[in-house]
This record gives structure tokens, sequence and C-alpha cells, in this order.
């Protein structure tokens, strides 16, 4: 290909140097458009686009998983997903790209507030760099990037930071919408079983006007986020405190009748300083964050691990390494970004505590009274940024499976030196994260559960708790939900192979 004509050469005898000829070129035009290469200059064009690309790769294009009919007579969904977050959404188009068609995807929430993105992730931007990709699954068209460019150009993609948090949460509306996923909003799980019916599991849930019912699946695939294994950790004195008057991270909070209180908030990670951040651009007369590191790291953990092998081949160490890996990166403090800290200072009536404790709570005059280390106040409100803590049993719909489920302290027992009973509360999976047994033969059905969620950390890695890992993670999933599919159907096919040679259509025209 010359710098004077960009008509690609024919496939045979295009050579090394081409793509450097083509960059080189688009540096000087400055776009695409210029450079005689076409863009589609709108989403209906771009969704069109991502139907040709599809259409482009679908063989083997048959829905191809034997149908199995539910207790009620209805036909059991292939797979149920929980979670319609970004996690839900891209297991959802991988199990379509291998033609597993009858799915479904439920979330508590509304439509468009999925996830953290239109809840609780109060970020300016996403932690990740802009063009770390992942649920496009190697499909250009449906890239973060591709739905920017054509709303914004070319050079604002290259002039882009990081990705602004509502850009994510508008880029997953579309994503989901331009698939076609299938999804029900307000709608939650309460408990998950086996079913009567062999080879399905039973799901109760319910929806946002608390009436109840049932779903039958072949396979459940727990895209639960950073909840998912656990529950929000607030301190012990909490409880001596009216509900009404503090909140954690994770919950809804009304900044806007936070305007003009004194307000307090706990947690030295980005959550706490972006909720901070909001509570005092919101007009709060006062804010005061606290937290028991002196200096904070202006640094993510996960940060060193952002390369093909550890976000890829996490899960194939052997345990004893896989729980050295983990215990280490929870011993690593780190902070909020630069950027978010400067955001901090800069409000005037915010002021930072930095390396002082809370010993506890009382109240004062109907108003929550904070016993910090650097003297007591009395708030308005409190804020907790105080995380997340793992353990099955804090998760009402595991509640009757515990005893079943194979747990990292049922087997792996670390050096007393190196013990975490943290981590050892977390789940054991196996290689395409799917739950185990604690004891063979207890419970076989619980092969067909796949844990996608925070829960699955410790044994899979990154795979599955940010955009970092997801694209690792993804194929790992599919690979093991198809499989068991096709596994435990395989008699059943062998007869239906048995079936196709004996028939009038076995030979091609």
């Amino acid at each position: 290909m010359s710098t004077d004509s960009l008509t690609p050469e024919p496939i045979a005898v295009q050579h090394a140097s081409a793509m450097p000829d083509l960059t080189e070129r688009l540096a000087e035009v400055g776009d695409l458009a210029l450079a005689g290469i076409p863009l589609p200059r709108t989403l209906e064009e771009l969704g069109l686009q991502v139907r040709r690309d599809l259409d482009l790769i679908q063989y083997p294009m048959k829905s191809w998983v034997l149908p199995k009919i539910a207790p009620d007579g209805s036909k059991a969904l292939d797979v149920l997903i929980i979670g319609a977050g970004q996690a839900g959404l891209a297991t959802a188009f991988g199990l379509i790209q291998q033609r597993v068609m009858n799915i479904l995807a439920i979330d508590e929430n509304e439509e468009g507030r999925e996830g953290p993105w239109g809840v609780y992730a109060r970020m300016e931007t996403l932690r990740t760099q802009k063009d770390v990709g992942g649920i496009e699954s190697g499909v250009p068209s449906l890239s973060l990037r591709a739905w920017y460019e054509v709303q914004y150009g070319l050079r604002s993609w290259e002039q882009l930071y990081k990705i602004p948090t509502d850009i994510w949460r508008r880029y997953l509306d579309w994503y989901r919408d331009v698939i076609g996923i299938p999804v029900r909003n307000g709608c939650r799980m309460i408990r998950f079983g086996p079913s009567p019916t062999a080879g399905l599991l039973e799901v109760e849930i319910e929806d946002a006007h608390g009436v109840r019912g049932k779903l039958w699946a072949k396979m459940l695939v727990l895209a639960t986020g950073i909840e998912g294994n656990g529950a929000r950790h607030v301190p012990d004195y909490v409880a001596s405190i009216p509900k009404s008057i503090w909140a954690h991270t994770h919950e809804f909070i009304d900044f806007e009748a936070l305007a003009g209180k004194h307000v307090a908030v706990l947690g030295g990670g980005a959550s706490a300083f972006d909720n901070a951040i909001l509570a005092a651009e919101a007009g709060a007369q006062r804010v005061d964050l606290y937290h028991r590191t002196p200096l904070l790291r202006p640094a993510n953990a996960m940060a060193w691990g952002e390369f093909n092998g550890y976000l890829a081949h996490f899960p194939d160490l052997p345990i004893e390494e896989r729980w050295r890996f983990t215990r280490q990166m929870r011993k690593f403090r780190g902070g909020p970004p630069l950027r978010t800290i400067a955001r901090a200072e800069r409000a005037a009536n915010l002021t930072i505590h930095a390396g002082v404790t809370w010993h506890g709570l009382g109240m004062q005059d109907d108003r929550p009274l904070v016993h910090a280390a650097d003297g007591d106040i009395a708030a308005d409100f409190l804020i907790f940024g105080t995380g997340y803590k793992v353990g099955m049993e804090l998760r009402s719909e595991f509640a009757e499976h515990v005893d079943k489920i194979a747990l990292w302290r049922d087997v792996f027992s670390p050096p007393e030196s190196e013990r975490d009973d943290g981590l050892l509360r977390a789940c054991y999976l196996g290689p395409n994260f799917e739950t185990l047994e604690k004891q063979a033969g207890c419970a076989p059905w619980l092969a067909s559960v796949f844990n996608f969620s925070h829960g699955a950390n410790l044994s899979m890695g990154a795979m599955s708790i940010g955009l970092s890992g997801i694209k690792f993670g993804i194929p790992r999933l599919i690979h093991g939900v198809t499989k068991k599919l096709f596994v435990d159907d395989s008699a059943a096919y062998f007869e239906g192979m048995k079936i196709w040679q004996q028939s009038e259509n076995v030979y091609e025209p």
C-alpha cells in the first residue's frame, strides 16, 4: 500500500509495512473519512455495521442446545444470567456468539441503572484506561471506541483522557440494544436450587411489586458484581445510630439534600473520596473525610497486573501461588487517583483527616456524634466508604447451600504466616468459574452454577471484577457453560447423529 493511495492491495500481496504506512497517512489527514476510509455517520449506521460484522463471522450458525421442558410445561432456559451490568451483558453476547440463544438476564434495577454506573459509581471517569476494551468480544464495530468516534469524532477519542462514567453507561445501553440482549428489569433472584426435573435448576424470583414466580434453566450464571458473594462492610458501632442518617457508598444518596449540612465520611479509597467530593460540591456546609492511612498512595493495586500473562493465566497457577498473589494484592494500600485527590483538595468546604480513625459513634441532640482520634464532631449525615466483605453465608440466596459449596478453607491450608481468614471464606471455583461441591456427590448440580462475580477473585484473578480482566474471563466462562451444555446431553447428541446418518438428507447436493 503506497502513501499516495489508500486503495487496499489484494490480500495475497499485502506486506508487513502496510499498517505503518496507513498509520502515517492517518496522522497526516487526522480523520479516517478524509483518508478515504468510510466511517459510519450515525449510531444507526454503526448498528448496521455491527449486524453486518456479526453476519460475516456467524458460522456455524445453527442454534444447537437441545430443549428441555420445565415443570410448568414451558420451555426451560438454556442459561439464566443474574445481573445485567457489563459482566451480564458480555456473558449474554458471548453465549449468543456461540449460538446459545435461549437465554435471559434479570436485574433488580430499572433499565439504564444496571450495575454501578447509574447508581453508585460516582467518579468522573472510569479507573481503567480508555482503550481497555473487552466486552466487544473481537467485534471492532461493537467497541466503545467505534461508538464514541461516530458521535464525537476521531480527534475527540485521541484527546480523551479516560472514559467519563456517564459515557460508559450510555454505551452499555446501546450495546444491549444493538445486540438485542433479552433482559428483564425489576426482577431479582431470591433463591435457587436443583429442580425436580433432572438437569434443570429452579430459580425463585421476585419483581419490583413483590410478586414471586419461578424460572427454570439448564445453567445459571451469577454476574452479580462486587456484592455477589458477600455484603457491604460497615463498622459494628454503626448499629448505635438510625439508618436514616447514614449510608454506605454503594447505596443511593440524595446529595442535593445534603446542602447546608455537615457530612462526615469514613474511608481512604477512591469511592470514599468520590462521595465526599460530591457532598462538598452539592453545597454541604462542611465535609470531613477520615482515613486511617497517614499517606495515601494514588495507585490501584491491580495496575501492576494489567498484562496478558497475569490476566489470562492467573487461574492456571498452582493453588498456593494464587493465594500468595492475591494476599499480596490485598496488602497493598492504594488510594484514589491523583486527579481525584486534587479535586478533593480544591473543595474549600472539604477537610481531609489523614491517618485518623474513628473509635465509635454516639448521638447528640438527634445528630450522630463521631468519636475520632483527633476529637469528637457532631455531624448531620455519615457516609461509609468501608468496602465489602466476602462470605457466602452473608447472601440469603446461598444460605441453604453454604454447607455444600466448596470454599478455599476446604481445599487449602496456608502457612500460618500467610493466613487470611477473609480469603479462606471465598468460594473455590473450577477452571471455568463453575461452583464446586464441598464433598463429592453432595450437590453435583452446583457444577451448573457459574460464579462470575467479585467472589471469584481468589480462584480466577481479575477476570470478573473489572474491564481489565473481563476480556479474558468471558471466553473462559463461555467455554465452561457451552462445554457443560454439550457434555451433559452428549448421549442425546449421539442418538441424533445416528438418526441423521440414516436419513435421506445425509448427502449434500
